[in-house]
């Protein structure tokens, strides 16, 4: 037997164990009695339950498009590209 609880020192050591575990579970009770939320279906239609168990708002990121305007670059490769042809035939006469 693991336990000899004819001994006085035993049985005071299975009380403090006892004693251990159940505070232990009260604690975890405790805890989870503050809780604002364990599911998302606790909080609102806009909000989610996050890591620390609060109810937290969706965050809404707006992306803006910028239309760029690629003409004059296109216009200056477009030239680049003929000077640099024009060069390599003068090269080659």
């Amino acid at each position: 037997m693991l336990l000899n609880l004819s001994k006085k020192g035993t049985v005071a050591l299975a009380v403090v164990i006892i004693v251990i575990v159940a505070l232990i579970f009260f604690g975890w009770l405790i805890n989870l009695n503050n809780r604002e939320c364990s599911s998302d279906n606790d909080c609102g239609d806009d909000s989610y339950c996050g890591s620390d168990f609060a109810c937290h708002e969706h965050i809404i990121v707006e992306k803006t498009i910028e239309k760029n305007d690629l003409i004059i670059p296109s216009i200056f490769v477009g030239i680049a590209i003929i000077v640099g042809a024009i060069i390599l035939k003068w090269k080659r006469e």
